[in-house]
């Protein structure tokens, strides 16, 4: 088969008016298309958990009131390692909140799906109500009799577990600090993107680290962290990347790896409970200039100082993620 560049299109709620009821319903949806080597779109998938036979439901105690609730239509879930998947996640959880000294209020509902062959390009749409209880939406399709855990679980799987989930964790966190300012879309760009990404993805790492460090090396070597800082343009683009731009994927990955190590450099200095405390001080928003002045206050770090000891810093880990390649 041709080599195929799959691109996440679409990753939204959203409330409607659910039908034959006035009880009001969130619609979780994601959108994956698929295009060959020649350009063309490869056929789509529905995917539809509430016309699916044999979907079950399966709660489990994150502690503080908060749920995981697991929709799935594995019929011998927990015989395949669900109980080691919760357990995952709920570390995944601890280890959030004791990186950031900061708590996580909401639980999360994972849709888990089986099927018999992963679609390239697929769309996925389910509803539900009560959004208030769910700091996470999660999708994540696997192959008929996978294992839910250990070394011979799906890749898909795993990576979000490992890497995704503590990310998006990450903007849990900071979305409850307000004086932080957020890009939000269709308003001016507050250049706080860069420190925004870079603490998700070294929270990221830092949990794939310790829980699978295996999987910490892959996932270091998606990044080009020996060359990603070393052109200046990238170190201004990076201090004024915007949510809304017309950066290609390679582009946005770069982004995201020259944003991971800085974090890194300036984490080294002073933790990272210590800058959110700083941050949840200020009494006025928070924008990009004000986080370089931040910079250098913390940890007497200028950018370009900063991105001369990011450069340095990714030409180590770069040297670990290639043994990855090579493995």
């Amino acid at each position: 088969m041709r080599p195929l560049f799959l691109t996440l299109l679409l990753l939204f709620t959203l409330a409607v008016n659910a039908a034959a009821t006035t009880r009001p319903a969130i619609i979780f949806a994601e959108e994956v298309v698929a295009i060959d080597a020649d350009g063309n779109r490869l056929p789509s998938v529905t995917i539809e958990p509430q016309a699916m036979a044999g979907m079950q439901s399966y709660d489990f105690d994150l502690g503080r009131e908060r749920l995981l609730r697991v929709e799935t239509n594995i019929h011998d879930a927990q015989q395949r390692g669900l109980n080691d998947l919760v357990a995952a996640i709920r570390r995944c959880y601890s280890y959030i909140e004791a990186a950031t000294g900061r708590s996580l209020e909401r639980g999360m509902l994972l849709y888990l799906i089986e099927l018999d062959e992963i679609p390239y390009a697929y769309s996925f749409q389910a509803s539900y109500d009560n959004a208030s209880q769910w700091g996470e939406v999660r999708l994540a399709m696997i192959g008929r009799d996978a294992p839910l855990s250990g070394e011979q679980a799906p890749a898909a799987l795993s990576d979000l577990l490992y890497d995704t989930l503590p990310h998006e964790l990450g903007h849990d966190v900071l979305t409850g600090i307000p004086q932080l300012s957020h890009d939000i879309d269709g308003r001016e760009s507050q250049h706080t993107r860069w420190f925004i990404e870079g603490v998700c993805e070294i929270l990221a790492k830092g949990f794939s680290q310790r829980e699978v460090p295996a999987l910490h090396r892959r996932f270091l070597a998606l990044r080009s962290l020996d060359t990603v800082l070393a052109d200046p343009r990238m170190q201004r683009a990076m201090l004024n990347w915007a949510q809304n731009n017309q950066n290609g994927l390679v582009r946005e990955s770069d982004l995201y790896g020259a944003a991971m190590l800085s974090m890194m450099i300036w984490t080294e200095s002073v933790s990272l409970n210590d800058l959110l405390e700083e941050l949840a001080s200020r009494k006025w928003p928070v924008r990009g200039s004000d986080l370089v002045v931040m910079l250098q206050n913390t940890a007497g770090l200028d950018p370009q100082e900063l991105f001369a000891r990011a450069q340095a810093h990714g030409r180590q880990l770069n040297s670990k993620a290639v043994l990855a390649r090579l493995d």
